[in-house]
């Protein structure tokens, strides 16, 4: 009997476990009455080399062109975004704040304690409309509003309903100013569900780059990949963890000299809530 008994605990408790979460609906939507901490992390380092006739060097040398010429930049801001009540059914008003911005060069993106006001709804990112802080004109107000929208749109994504093992693709353009020419090129950004546990989904990144056709000639090189993790909270639709690495090679045949360039770069963005 007491066999019996346990036999249909046990057959019950199975019955009523949870089977392992093996899909989801992905999509980026924020909440009312949250409040999101953000802190972001920014590196790139850039070597630029030419090579050539010594007389051409001596000319850039000449023009205070260092050879190799190298940029180490970092940087760090700090953000809370703050959501408010539901106001109509569908929207809620949400106000950024600007914490701390700190960088090796000592140049600040925003001013530290800047707030950005603004609207979101329901199924889109939030819209920001107005800037508080004390001493700046108008115009550049209006411009750190812009660049503060901008923070919110380079993470745009689709919304998706993948199964563990599925993947899908963004793609988005990209110019890039190399000795008096532009480069043009698509980059496409994979990310491929590889786990879910307790609520939070894990993906792989990766990252490709496609160069304009006409410029690949004979006198310019280029190629360029990356590769990274992100972290998804699925009950509250939020990105927790985003990183990405990328490097990026290039090497341009001008009338007298090379132009050689080798950039890595890193992305981290974490939130908190």
């Amino acid at each position: 009997m007491r066999k019996t008994i346990a036999l249909i605990i046990l057959l019950i408790q199975f019955s009523c476990s949870k089977p392992p979460q093996d899909s989801l609906t992905f999509k980026i939507q924020y909440q009312p009455e949250m409040k999101y901490n953000r802190s972001t992390e920014r590196t790139s380092l850039t070597v630029m080399k030419f090579s050539g006739p010594e007389i051409s060097l001596q000319r850039l040398k000449d023009r205070g062109v260092q050879n190799p010429t190298i940029s180490d930049k970092k940087s760090r801001t700090e953000t809370v975004l703050k959501t408010g009540k539901l106001t109509d059914g569908t929207s809620f008003p949400v106000a950024l704040e600007i914490v701390k911005t700190i960088s090796n060069d000592g140049k600040k993106e925003f001013p530290d304690g800047a707030i950005f006001k603004g609207q979101c709804k329901a199924d889109s990112l939030p819209t920001f409309d107005s800037m508080v802080s004390d001493g700046l004109d108008f115009n550049y107000k209006m411009a750190l509003v812009e660049l503060a929208q901008n923070t919110f749109s380079q993470l745009t994504f689709p919304e998706k309903k993948l199964k563990i093992g599925e993947q899908f693709s963004v793609e988005h353009p990209l110019s890039m100013p190399m000795e008096g020419s532009t480069i043009e090129m698509v980059v496409t950004t994979n990310y491929k569900l590889i786990s879910i546990s307790e609520g939070i989904a894990a993906f792989d990144i990766s990252q490709t780059y496609t160069m304009t056709p006409a410029l690949m000639d004979n006198s310019f090189k280029g190629s360029a990949s990356g590769k990274g993790h992100l972290l998804y909270d699925i009950a509250q639709t939020v990105l927790l963890n985003y990183t990405i690495n990328t490097e990026m090679e290039m090497n341009k045949k001008l009338d007298s000299f090379d132009f050689d360039l080798k950039t890595k770069s890193g992305f981290v963005q974490i939130t908190t809530l």
